[in-house]
């Protein structure tokens, strides 16, 4: 078995080599940034926790950031046509860094819901641009490695970041001087608790680590679109006004029933409903464990970069799976098999036993993403692909925002075992969606760039 991963972790590095240079340049850049996402992931919520706010505030910050990046994926798209990707990226980069520096230091309940807001507009622009950006700079035959291998590197830096944030506030709680009472003119900066201060340090190095991830950007090529009338003709631009109008217009002719049954609105569907679930829970698995199972930050993070390093193991292992089963059956059966695991974890009040099942969900859940992010673009024509994606975004994110939401205040009046199950039943119908539509031998590969009409629609 080792062998097999080291036979299957040479050929990814071949792969990475015969990727177009912007493809590298890019994964690279989402790779520097890995560290820092698996910081957040642990501490963020854990830091407000330390300021005594409770999972209802954390809920609305959530809702706030989530709803910021859902009103900016379209004008985001926009954007990008407007100005080519690569601006876009630098520029949503630098909104979200500066947003962020003020999410750790001003700490009043305002302006974490202003900076949450403002982060969320950065990261609309960051999101919206990476499967088209992907998807343009690759070829159909690069296109699984390449979508997979985004999300294997994203998540073994993610790693490295989860394990060294449970083990940051522990290091600075060690340093008497950097715990000692603070001076006055630094107690707008600087928490007074030492847990949240702890925290905070730990946060703020997390930005200053996240910094070597804007140089590969800005050795993009540049992509700036021409003329109008290049832009909106462009293929798979994400955010084409003509190319908008024109599927708004087709979409107008289709009968309600053809509409419904459209492959794009089939997966908008399966993104509000994915979305609602995974807002509802994810955002306080790191609360779950520390506050109602009694694990250390450290040891969280711990769990959290074993589950993530098998998720990346598996990930691998997606392209694969794609050729014993099936594209469909890939995609969903993994799926279905971490779903009573997932709830398994939220009836246990066993550390150890949750510790070991955390793990076994995420890969099991998250192995198919990058398959999921191919299967969504290649649903639709390439000409559309911008406006779906857009869609896609701006459906996951509004849901995922009243979600979190929903699911902070669920949590802080009831418990943790309704979101729990809430999030299965709509993991589970969101599966049920794209096996009914999709399955049984329905689903045929579209042609890269078909135009025609007939390609939105399945053949039963």
């Amino acid at each position: 078995m080792v062998s097999d991963h080291m036979a299957l972790f040479r050929s990814y590095l071949q792969q990475y080599g015969r990727f177009q240079r912007n493809a590298r340049l890019y994964l690279l850049s989402n790779a520097l940034s890995g560290v820092t996402v698996g910081i957040l992931q642990v501490l963020y919520n854990l830091y407000l926790v330390a300021l005594g706010y409770h999972t209802d505030f954390i809920g609305l910050v959530l809702f706030v950031g989530t709803i910021g990046g859902g009103l900016a994926i379209f004008p985001a798209g926009l954007c990008v046509d407007r100005f080519g990707s690569k601006a876009v990226l630098i520029w949503g980069s630098v909104l979200v860094g500066i947003a962020g520096a003020g999410q750790i230091v001003i700490r009043t309940p305002f302006f974490l819901l202003a900076s949450a807001f403002i982060a969320g507009l950065g990261g609309a622009c960051v999101i919206v641009v990476n499967a088209p950006f992907l998807a343009r700079n690759s070829t159909d035959e690069e296109r699984p490695h390449l979508f997979s291998l985004n999300i294997v590197l994203l998540l073994v830096t993610t790693v490295v970041g989860e394990a060294l944030g449970g083990i940051l506030p522990l290091w600075f709680r060690a340093v008497p001087w950097l715990m000692a009472p603070l001076p006055g003119w630094l107690h707008w900066a600087l928490a007074p608790q030492i847990q949240a201060r702890s925290y905070q340090l730990s946060l703020l190095l997390a930005g200053m680590i996240a910094l070597p991830s804007f140089i590969p950007l800005f050795l993009l090529s540049n992509d700036r679109p021409g003329p109008v009338t290049q832009t909106d003709q462009a293929p798979d631009s994400p955010g084409g006004l003509r190319v908008r109008l024109s599927m708004l217009a087709e979409w107008r002719k289709l009968p309600l029933r053809t509409l419904l049954r459209n492959p794009l609105t089939v997966m908008i569907m399966v993104q509000i409903l994915i979305g609602t679930g995974a807002g509802l829970l994810l955002p306080y698995f790191n609360v779950y464990f520390v506050q109602h199972l009694g694990a250390t930050s450290a040891l969280f993070g711990a769990i959290d970069a074993a589950a993530n390093t098998l998720n990346a193991l598996l990930t691998l292992l997606a392209p694969w799976l794609i050729l014993r089963i099936g594209k469909v059956a890939a995609l969903v059966v993994p799926r279905v098999l971490s779903l009573p695991v997932m709830l398994l974890i939220g009836m246990t009040n066993s550390l150890p036993l949750a510790a070991t099942l955390y793990p076994l969900r995420q890969g099991l859940m998250d192995m198919s993403q990058g398959l999921l992010q191919v299967f969504s673009m290649e649903v639709v024509p390439a000409q559309h692909r911008g406006l779906a994606n857009s869609s896609y975004q701006a459906a996951y994110q509004i849901m995922w925002a009243l979600g979190a939401s929903l699911g902070g205040v669920l949590i802080a009046r009831t418990g943790y075992l309704i979101v729990f199950i809430s999030t299965t039943i709509l993991y589970s119908l969101a599966l049920i969606l794209i096996w009914e539509r999709f399955g049984h031998g329905r689903w045929q590969e579209y042609q890269a760039g078909s135009s025609n009409s007939e390609s939105l629609e399945i053949t039963s």
